[in-house]
């Protein structure tokens, strides 16, 4: 009697658990990846960007994702189906948006950092001026350099914990924000690109910030161009490191316990993104504008709703 009223209890739990993979948030994300996905294809086509093939190397991590998320839908456990879903959604739509990214810098448009810089010297600001002053304190250039080295793991977090924590409801507001953001990012991108203050001002690029200004000629060269998908993050204005440090930490903030951290390491971030040399003050300002649009709007795509497994 008792394992027949175990597997009732199995059976009974079993819908609840499948229909997590139908959410009104999953339908959006597939319908804009069906979307996204031929259209990145069409279009880097259109404006000879060669080496797609490389995108295939996803699939791995892919397969992964999707067996570890059928074992949870079997047994069933709600939060790792949530973690897993959301880990796939957030992978394909990372590459669907760099390429974008990348598409739109074949724009015809020329680079803009003269425009940038002048902005920055109307607001009385040189990225050189801070960089140089940073120079003379290394442990806290150090700490800086890390923190803005720490933006990847920082993502991930905000994909993962939330929903580890029965919070899926953040992390769904996490990536519509994000691909919100990388959208208009890369129509600003089309119209506005740039390298670097290094262009501009008495900085010596580093060997990273080099290749970024060598890519994005390759990129604004006639013919073919061989995608490099290591070089995805080439937007300069606005700064998409800001944007993903502050939505991040927005993301994460709401697990009590990940405040303060979590708020700390995206002011570290934003703070870095100067002192490293890689972004005019007038970029960060515009990724935190377009953060907090995002942010906004998500909210609203997103609507608070009692999630069904949040921790007390």
């Amino acid at each position: 009697m008792e394992s027949q009223a175990v597997s009732a209890q199995i059976i009974a739990a079993a819908p609840p658990a499948w229909r997590r993979l139908a959410t009104p948030f999953d339908r959006r994300v597939a319908l804009l990846l069906l979307v996204l996905i031929p259209t990145d294809i069409l279009l880097a086509r259109r404006v000879q960007l060669t080496g797609l093939s490389q995108y295939t190397d996803l699939w791995p991590s892919l397969l992964m994702l999707l067996a570890c998320l059928g074992y949870c839908c079997w047994r069933p456990l709600p939060r790792l189906i949530d973690t897993c879903k959301l880990a796939i959604w957030a992978i394909l739509l990372v590459d669907a948006l760099a390429l974008l990214i990348q598409i739109a810098g074949r724009s015809p448009y020329p680079l803009a950092d003269r425009q940038l810089n002048a902005v920055d010297t109307r607001l009385h600001f040189h990225t050189a001026t801070i960089v140089h002053a940073f120079a003379r304190f290394p442990l806290a250039g150090a700490i800086l350099a890390h923190a803005y080295d720490l933006t990847s793991l920082f993502i991930l977090a905000a994909i993962l914990l939330p929903p580890i924590c029965g919070r899926p409801l953040l992390t769904r507001r996490y990536i519509t924000g994000v691909v919100l953001a990388a959208i208009v990012t890369a129509i600003l991108f089309a119209f506005v690109p740039a390298a670097g203050p290094w262009v501009t001002q008495p900085l010596q690029p580093t060997a990273r910030q080099a290749e970024i200004t060598a890519y994005l000629a390759r990129l604004k060269s006639p013919g073919p161009v061989q995608l490099e998908s290591d070089h995805a993050g080439i937007v300069s204005f606005p700064s998409f490191h800001t944007v993903l440090a502050v939505l991040s930490a927005a993301a994460l903030a709401s697990l009590r316990w990940l405040r303060i951290p979590a708020w700390t390491l995206a002011a570290l971030i934003c703070i870095a993104t100067i002192t490293t040399g890689w972004h005019y003050l007038i970029d960060v300002l515009a990724g935190l504008v377009l953060s907090a649009a995002a942010l906004w709007l998500a909210a609203r795509l997103e609507p608070d709703r009692p999630p069904a497994h949040a921790t007390p």
